[in-house]
């Protein structure tokens, strides 16, 4: 009988080590998958926010031609017209700018992307500093302005490093 005994501890022994590592297995495929849906979470709220700064980028760019005042000055700056020079335009030329150091706002708080910011508006942002006639009845001074002044130093800089155009890796 003692040898009996012998057997079924044995018997217990092996049994109680399949059981744990058993158990040892399905605690590491349960802890895989918790750690894959985390990072599936992860993924998903990185991809929604991006989505989410998308859309608040198009926003802004419709928001220059959807904008009457806005556009009715993006129609004149190209050529720097003298009909921007006219009164009746300074508080749409004051709407552009402070539009334009919304942009700026944007991007040195690491909202948007700065290098889409300066394809999309740097060029505006260029032409109303440097335009003649789009400076009288503002001073662009730059301690009232110095967002914008930051900015057009930078779309500057970006767009003779990029004169044929954006990258091609270019993203939101």
């Amino acid at each position: 009988m003692a040898e009996w005994a012998v057997y079924w501890q044995s018997a217990g022994v092996i049994a109680t080590t399949i059981f744990g590592i058993v158990g040892l297995l399905k605690i590491y495929q349960e802890l895989k998958r918790l750690n894959e849906q985390r990072e599936k979470d992860i993924s998903d709220k990185e991809t929604a926010a991006k989505l989410k700064r998308t859309e608040f980028f198009l926003a802004q760019h419709r928001r220059l031609f959807d904008d009457k005042d806005l556009y009715s000055v993006l129609c004149l700056i190209d050529a720097d017209s003298p009909k921007l020079a006219e009164e009746e335009m300074w508080d749409q030329k004051r709407k552009l700018l402070a539009f334009l150091e919304e942009i700026a706002l944007l991007v040195s708080s690491n909202q948007i992307n700065k290098d889409v910011a300066l394809y999309m508006f740097g060029y505006y942002a260029i032409c109303a500093q440097e335009g003649k006639n789009f400076r009288v009845g503002i001073d662009l001074s730059r301690k009232y302005w110095e967002l914008l002044y930051r900015f057009v130093d930078d779309a500057k800089i970006y767009l003779k490093n990029n004169e044929n155009g954006p990258p091609a890796n270019m993203t939101l």
